[in-house]
């Protein structure tokens, strides 16, 4: 993804091998180690409808925060940082360096931390993965120089500081991002292909942890493959069992995959790792964008052909697997904006979701690049919605934080 796609894209549609000493020393042991809560089977509804609003449901967990900053540059939700605080990414105009910020959901307000420095000669591109713990944050960006795409792994304190490059990877693929962690005085990443890294927060080299080919971080301390999971603080082992023809994710409680069930049909199912509580959904579920820390599936449907939820039927919806709960997180047809195409791609920064809200633009753009969005948005809603659709520039976001969520 491009640095300045942002806009764009808005419009365009959004080892188990490993040894048990080798795991003590990579991971901290967990203070507190909650007892497991029983999980009922899941109970999905049969029938889309007018699902209450995230809002309605856990008004305690959304939070309204700006879009744009004062100079009118985009700001994009990054990572959570505590109760209180969420990393953002201030996306600076062409030439221009961008800023992380440390946005206070309680006052509404954000502290620049320090900037992402801009290097002449090269494209670069927004931060697409990032994580923040142990009093540290860091991200990967891709960039483009001498026709080739890099990616690079970056840290800075969590109070704010200069911006330290750890790791320049070469030969990477935009859209195939990796999953970052922090733990104690290290960060560990995996891409799509698998294989656990680790590099010091001070700096150094790059090390592959012996027998994690495969793998990837899941819900950290667990990393795991579509058959296995491994806990690497305490060595815990789960097989996943799951058909052989699916296409799944888990993590330590859940599951969500999709399954070729005739010639022209997919579904969305979820089940336990262990194969238990399995539950294949309705044909409107279309599509799964992931686990929401680990219980809350944030999935996109499409209303079936005269749905009696008229233009209430939502676009995406957010199911609380524990729970049964089912709260519509955008509409396609109603008030409120979006920000993809058909109204189908929320930001995800797991386990954070945001989205449009109805708020709108009552000056004059200041920068550059959100001139170009509001013209793009112009010609957007005019060629596919017959519409001069302005709203669709949003000038705040709903957020939604499931770390939040209590119960």
């Amino acid at each position: 993804m491009a640095r300045r796609s942002w806009g764009d894209i808005t419009f365009v549609g959004f080892l188990v091998l490993v040894l048990a000493g080798v795991t003590a020393l990579l991971v901290r042991p967990p203070s507190v180690t909650s007892p497991p809560r029983p999980l009922a089977a899941p109970s999905f509804p049969a029938q889309l409808a007018a699902f209450p609003s995230v809002r309605e449901v856990w008004p305690e967990a959304v939070a309204k925060i700006p879009a744009w900053s004062y100079r009118d540059w985009a700001l994009r939700p990054l990572a959570r940082m505590d109760a209180s605080r969420v990393l953002m990414e201030e996306v600076g105009d062409p030439g221009e360096d961008s800023t992380l910020i440390a946005f206070n959901l309680q006052m509404g307000l954000g502290v620049p931390m320090g900037t992402i420095p801009n290097r002449r000669g090269r494209e670069e591109h927004e931060i697409t993965s990032a994580v923040a713990a142990d009093g540290a944050v860091a991200w990967y960006r891709t960039v483009e120089q001498k026709s080739a795409t890099v990616g690079e792994l970056w840290t800075m304190p969590a109070d704010g500081g200069k911006a330290l490059l750890l790791a320049t990877i070469p030969g990477v693929t935009v859209g195939r991002d990796p999953k970052l962690a922090i733990n104690g005085e290290d960060l560990f990443w995996t891409f799509p292909a698998g294989g656990l890294d680790r590099i010091p927060l001070k700096g150094g080299e790059v090390q592959r942890i012996q027998n994690t080919e495969g793998m990837r971080v899941k819900d950290w301390p667990w990393i795991g493959d579509n058959r296995r999971l491994l806990n690497l603080a305490t060595g815990e082992r789960i097989t996943v069992r799951a058909p052989a023809d699916a296409d799944i994710t888990c993590g330590p409680r859940w599951c969500v995959g999709t399954q070729i069930v005739s010639t022209t049909t997919v579904r969305v199912f979820v089940q336990r790792p262990d194969g238990s509580r399995r539950a294949m959904l309705p044909p409107w579920v279309v599509f799964p964008f992931g686990l929401l820390g680990q219980r809350y599936l944030l999935l996109q449907t499409v209303p079936p052909r005269g749905s009696p939820a008229g233009d209430k039927a939502p676009s995406s919806i957010v199911y609380d697997l524990d729970t049964g709960i089912t709260a519509t997180l955008m509409t396609l047809y109603g008030t409120e904006p979006v920000l993809g195409a058909g109204g189908v791609n929320p930001g995800v920064a797991d386990p954070l979701v945001y989205w449009a809200t109805s708020d709108k633009a009552t000056a004059t753009p200041k920068s550059e690049s959100k001139r170009n969005l509001v013209r793009s948005a112009a010609t957007f809603a005019m060629t596919h919605q017959g519409v001069d659709a302005l709203f669709a520039v949003p000038e705040k976001y709903w957020l939604l934080d499931t770390t939040a969520l209590t119960g």
